[in-house]
């Protein structure tokens, strides 16, 4: 179900959006909806590397598992991250 929400916005700010809209040849929503996507993904990002820092066994785990990965892929000569085949 979609949502609407109405966001205020001060004169100056206003204008602003539309004057990055304009240069970017897309609609002010449009524009505002990627500036809350982009900052929902630094947000995510940043909690992501919390919780990293906070569980270093995990994130060792995670990277054991990814190289395994990647030596198993080359190994069946399939394409991998390092771009090579055995």
């Amino acid at each position: 179900m979609t949502r609407t929400i109405t966001l205020r916005l001060s004169d100056k700010a206003y204008e602003a959006v539309k004057r990055y809209a304009e240069a970017e040849h897309t609609s002010m929503n449009a524009w505002v909806e990627g500036l809350l996507d982009a900052e929902d993904m630094r947000r995510r990002c940043a909690a992501h590397g919390a919780w990293v820092q906070a569980n270093p066994a995990a994130a060792r785990a995670a990277l054991a598992f990814g190289e395994a990965n990647q030596r198993a892929l080359a190994a069946a000569g399939l394409p991998n991250l390092a771009g090579a085949t055995e």
